[in-house]
């Protein structure tokens, strides 16, 4: 039993690990592979809005063999809800020795006739075609840009093997000059994409390139794009990976329980081996070995589960993803070696962690001693816990170093350091808590309670180290708790200041593809010459580079300042007038200046398609919308050096005692049927929180297992403690004591240690919580949290932490019910 519980709690955290490692590399992998199928073999490629003028000059460039013109747009499709298609124009008399997939399949016989002839003609993914049930000759409709149009499908593009990880890239391909007409981009291209005759010139012709582009065309290899998902994506991922670690750091104090309830089982065998000449190495391998088996079968448990667990968190981070950083369409978990061999490797390695110290202690036991019942707790009555307190006290000092380093520069890192010393730390301070609760439950006057009580202190060895793992467990769950309330709590009131206006209309595919699609042009019009409406502000969000080439996000605003910014430093007022009325004059998210070192004054040197724009920074305001940051500026500035007319959203104000729901069942009639959503006030905040929740999804499941693996300690610690105790609790029985006292002596000290774990662990996970909230976010993505506390759910913490010990300690306390009198009190 012991032995399976054990598999099991190293199973759970390798699988968790296992599963967040397979995540973490299927969200990645996911992007690369859009990125190879699209590029092919490019070994440059010159991305933006580009005139179609420009592709003659860059074929004929020097150091260029061959270069193909694309286009690429994003489509979603209103007949299959939350999926889209990334269709590719391609020019088929230049593309070939790029592309990486066959339209129609070797020996499928390509009609190049039918495919230049059939303006809404295309070749969709087989795997797409596949999975929704379509072939050839079938029709698809897409919604472009609020308009849905029927394509037809003309041919089929294996996809099986063309990329390595590319299972569930959706494509769609047709010829370009089509493409051009269905995405209205006559005259323009998304990229031209580039083949060298010599790899090892291609910094020159890179140079050669950029004199030919326009000034916010970007000129660098396909791969450049994935290593800039990777770096925004890093700090989300290694999150992630911090908090699936903690299931193997609770797991390794299971593996020191049940080593222990081994060594406590065999104590007598151990002694009588150690009389006859077996060494103290020989004993300590004894013990290892067995943790090394357990390891090796809870590592194999671990990886099986892992994988399916996998299945489910990719899609939770895949959502994620899209949300918050780069649209990716992940179809399965992508299976690689590493995240299997880095799991097996922490696995063992926390194992002989884990066991080391019981293993050591019984190799040293003298072997008189050894043979001698009870002579083991009673050596452990006093401990060592003020040393063990003072070691703690002195890990919360290296902790509060680490955050003070982090914070000053030193490195995100450091954050991560100090939330692994604030658990250990307070994971030192169990034994002489355990021992002080002990002493003052030993004044109760029910007898069993007081026994209960004096077992606590008699056994820190075990208890401290039980309480340990679940004080652990319970501090991560408050402290991830606090500072996702903290974290929700500061959105909302964002929201509130930010969101203002009474409704708020956008393309329903940018719910899907993020915003790629545009409001039709006469939407705002009509709006503005609607009775009940008193003004309509825009918003439009582009990727541009900064002069250094650094890629940044600016959003244009038209309107006037209705929105109630916080900005760091105060002068809200001020710094919005100036942004609407100052000419080059832009503010930024408070993430954006964390990450760029941006502050007040500085000039931002940004490329348009009218060249190098400088735009003064205002101030920084706080926001939530993503840890890459934002520059907001006014629209007029924007059309200035954009020329872009599109507009992704419509901000609608409506007169005083204008009836809100009314005005938005007009404007879902008449732009409901262009691919249009509208939204109240109300349902964009509810929107914006549901994404919110979404993101921490995978945070729970993780809580939830740690806890679990900590709950499983308590059980083992209290069968080692019966298998300890047999001798005592035969004492008890044959002086009068029934089993339902013993059992629920071992009651009240499951109860008393979950009382000890479950303060322990509010205090831990209090301070956590401000690590996390202070440190880890602000370090990381440069997001001022304010802290709040959840008091209920911090209350009703010790309230299932002690039920849920004692319903772990059922078991036990039934077996030491059932301890035989005549059989422990024999002596041989």
């Amino acid at each position: 039993m012991l032995a399976a519980l054990n598999v099991v709690a190293v199973g759970l955290g390798v699988s968790v690990f296992v599963a967040i490692q397979i995540a973490n590399g299927s969200a990645a992998r996911a992007f690369e592979a859009g990125v190879d199928v699209v590029a092919g073999k490019a070994q440059l490629e010159v991305r933006g809005t580009l005139d179609d003028a420009i592709f003659p000059g860059i074929q004929r460039s020097a150091g260029v063999r061959s270069a193909t013109p694309l286009i690429e747009e994003l489509a979603t499709l209103p007949d299959y809800p939350g999926e889209y298609l990334r269709v590719l124009g391609i020019d088929v008399f230049t593309n070939e020795p790029f592309r990486i997939f066959e339209i129609g399949g070797e020996g499928a016989g390509f009609d190049l006739g039918r495919w230049l002839a059939t303006p809404d003609g295309i070749a969709v993914s087989d795997e797409f075609a596949e999975q929704h049930g379509l072939k050839v000759g079938d029709r698809v409709r897409l919604m472009i840009n609020s308009h849905a149009r029927d394509f037809t499908i003309l041919f089929l593009i294996p996809m099986k093997n063309t990329v390595a990880g590319a299972s569930g890239v959706a494509i769609a391909a047709m010829d370009i000059g089509w493409a051009q007409e269905a995405f209205g981009m006559r005259g323009k291209l998304s990229s031209v994409q580039v083949l060298l005759d010599d790899p090892a010139h291609a910094d020159a012709v890179r140079e050669r390139l950029a004199r030919l582009a326009p000034p916010d065309a970007e000129v660098e290899g396909p791969r450049q794009r994935s290593l800039q998902i990777e770096k925004m994506l890093g700090a989300f991922q290694l999150n992630l990976t911090a908090m699936s670690m903690v299931s193997l750091l609770v797991g390794t104090f299971l593996i020191y329980n049940t080593i222990f309830a081994s060594a406590a089982r065999r104590r007598v065998e151990v002694g009588i081996l150690r009389s006859l000449g077996v060494t103290r190495a020989e004993v300590r391998t004894l013990f290892l070995s067995e943790a090394l088996i357990f390891g090796v079968l809870g590592i194999v448990a671990g990886v099986v589960g892992g994988a399916a667990l996998a299945e489910g968190l990719t899609g939770s981070v895949g959502r994620t993803v899209s949300s918050l950083y780069v649209l990716i369409s992940i179809g399965r978990p992508t299976w690689e070696a590493l995240p299997f061999v880095s799991a097996a490797g922490l696995g063992i390695g926390s194992v002989l962690v884990g066991a080391w110290i019981p293993a050591n202690d019984a190799a040293k036991a003298d072997p008189v001693e050894a043979l001698n019942h009870g002579a083991r707790m009673d050596r452990f009555r006093n401990g060592h816990a003020v040393r063990w307190a003072l070691l703690g006290v002195g890990l919360l000092g290296v902790a509060l170093g680490c955050c003070a380093a982090s914070l000053n520069g030193a490195g995100a890192w450091l954050s991560f350091g100090a939330s692994f010393f604030v658990l250990v730390g307070f994971a030192f301070f169990a034994p002489g808590v355990s021992a002080g609760l002990g002493k003052v439950a030993g004044l109760a006057r029910q007898t069993m309670f007081r026994l209960a009580a004096e077992n606590l202190r008699r056994t820190i060895h075990r208890s401290g180290i039980t309480v340990a793992a679940l004080a652990c467990a319970v501090a991560m769950m408050i402290g991830v708790t606090v500072m996702i309330y903290s974290f929700r709590r500061s959105v909302d009131e964002w929201i509130g200041r930010g969101i203002v206006a009474d409704l708020y209309i956008a393309p329903a595919a940018n719910e899907v593809i993020g915003l790629h699609s545009f409001v039709p042009q006469e939407l705002m019009p009509e709006l503005e010459a609607d009775p009940a409406v008193r003004a309509v502000d825009t918003y439009r969000e582009v990727a541009v580079r900064t002069e250094a080439g650094e890629p940044v996000e600016v959003g244009a605003v038209r309107g006037a300042d209705r929105r109630n910014l916080r900005f760091v430093g105060g002068g809200a007022g001020a710094k919005m007038h100036e942004l609407f009325t100052g000419g080059d004059v832009v503010i930024v998210t408070e993430s954006f200046a964390h990450r760029h070192g941006t502050r007040e004054g500085d000039v931002l040197r940004l490329r348009t398609p009218s060249g190098i724009a400088p735009m003064r920074v205002a101030g920084a305001y706080y926001d939530y919308t993503s840890d890459r940051g934002l520059i907001m500026i006014d629209r007029r500035v924007f059309d200035r050096w954009w020329h872009d007319p599109g507009v992704n959203s419509v901000a609608v104000y409506l007169k005083p005692g204008a009836d809100v729901a009314a005005a938005a069942a007009r404007a879902r009639k008449r732009w409901g049927g262009e691919g249009l959503i509208v939204y109240t006030n109300g349902a964009l905040r509810d929107r914006i929180l549901a994404v919110f929740d979404q993101t921490f999804a995978v945070t729970g499941v993780i809580k939830v297992i740690a806890v679990l693996v900590a709950i499983v300690g308590i059980f083992l610690a209290l069968t080692a403690l019966v298998i300890e105790r047999e001798r005592e609790i035969g004492v008890l029985r044959a002086i009068g004591g029934s089993r339902g006292q013993v059992r629920g002596m071992l009651l009240s000290e499951a109860a008393l240690l979950g009382t000890v774990a479950s303060g322990l662990g509010i205090a831990a996970g209090m301070c956590l919580a401000m690590v996390l909230t202070w440190v880890v976010n602000k370090a990381f993505f440069g997001w001022t949290i304010e802290l709040q506390w959840p008091w209920g759910t911090i209350a009703a913490t010790p309230v299932w932490i002690v039920g849920a010990a004692m319903v772990a300690a059922l078991g036990p306390a039934w077996q030491a019910g059932r301890v035989g009198i005549a059989g422990t009190l024999r002596e041989e």
